[in-house]
């Protein structure tokens, strides 16, 4: 198995070099656990959800009247796909390079446990588990076929999700994609969303839903905010980082959705989700994708091994509170 990480630097070593690794920032879109987390998801589990009830209440008119309204439950199934991350590392990659600084010494100096260049790789191995298992959630697709496949194709997305379901696909609105995509649409796009989705999404409180875009909608809603000249009276600074809002709704732009439809050749690449954040569900067997790894060492093969497994299903409950557009 090749090294998880490789030797890339240009410079040649000269002595003493700054002592860190940058990491390369990795998409901070969302985080999986603001949905539904179903634990304890080993293969397969039956989802079950009650349709609300309607004029069930009436006047009365004698004993023994005819009793009205449907209790209807409805089963969904939420498939939890095998996930493996195996990696692994030769120091061999670094000879040469000021990283040997940081070697280990005598019999151990193979072993990469407790170096800086360890911590460094473990940290890049989890920032690279979320947000594959983002890109998952939203793009996944057991049928995909393309030269990505294998990133893919371990469980279904939201998205596949979505668009398979009859009654979600026959309201979505129709956004032009990236080239064809003009300014001032993402305004139209919304309004359009706004206007088409359900009463009942439209109910939910506005803190538990959201309108989740590609990075063009959210670009260009910024752009028309400011051309109205009223962008602060749609956004907040929270902790820092700026929020749009979208008639009291969060606008999140999804970075990671132009990376997952570039890499599966997707053409409907400008999308909108706006969703009740609790009608996602994620099911897994574990409460922390991101730390289930284990790290060892095997003297014969002088390399160190990273490990994780664990299983990830996506599902909605209902249709009633998913709007989409595409």
């Amino acid at each position: 198995m090749a090294n998880v990480a490789l030797d890339n630097i240009a410079a040649t070593y000269s002595g003493a070099n700054f002592n860190e690794l940058f990491l390369e920032p990795i998409f901070r879109d969302s985080d999986l656990m603001q949905f539904r987390v179903i634990p304890n998801v080993k293969f397969k589990m039956n989802l079950y959800t009650a349709d609300a009830l309607s004029c069930i209440v009436k006047k009365y008119t004698t004993c023994g009247g005819a009793e009205s309204g449907d209790f209807n439950v409805n089963d969904k199934v939420i498939t939890a796909g095998r996930m493996r991350v195996a990696v692994s590392q030769c120091q061999d990659a670094f000879f040469g390079t000021y990283l040997e600084e940081s070697f280990r010494n005598g019999v151990n100096v193979m072993n990469l446990e407790g170096t800086a260049l360890m911590d460094t790789i473990l940290q890049n191995v989890r920032n690279g588990i979320s947000e594959d298992i983002i890109k998952l959630a939203w793009f996944g697709d057991t049928a995909e076929a393309g030269s990505n496949a294998s990133c893919y194709d371990s469980t279904d997305g939201w998205w596949k999700l979505f668009i398979a379901d009859a009654v979600i696909d026959a309201r979505k609105v129709a956004i032009a994609n990236s080239g064809a995509f003009a300014t001032g649409d993402a305004l139209v796009a919304l309004r359009a969303m706004w206007a088409a989705a359900p009463s009942a999404l439209q109910g939910v409180d506005s803190r538990e839903k959201a309108f989740y875009v590609s990075r063009l909608v959210y670009d260009d809603y910024m752009t028309s905010l400011e051309n109205l000249g009223n962008a602060e009276g749609f956004s907040q600074l929270v902790d820092g980082s700026m929020k749009l809002y979208f008639r009291g709704v969060e606008v999140i732009p999804m970075y990671i959705w132009d990376v997952a439809t570039a890499q599966r050749l997707i053409t409907d690449n400008v999308r909108i989700a706006y969703v009740a954040k609790q009608n996602l569900a994620v099911g897994t067997d574990t409460n922390d994708m991101e730390g289930e790894m284990k790290m060892f060492y095997d003297d014969l093969t002088e390399k160190v091994y990273v490990r994780a497994y664990f299983k990830l299903g996506l599902q909605f409950l209902h249709d009633s509170l998913v709007q989409i557009g595409y």
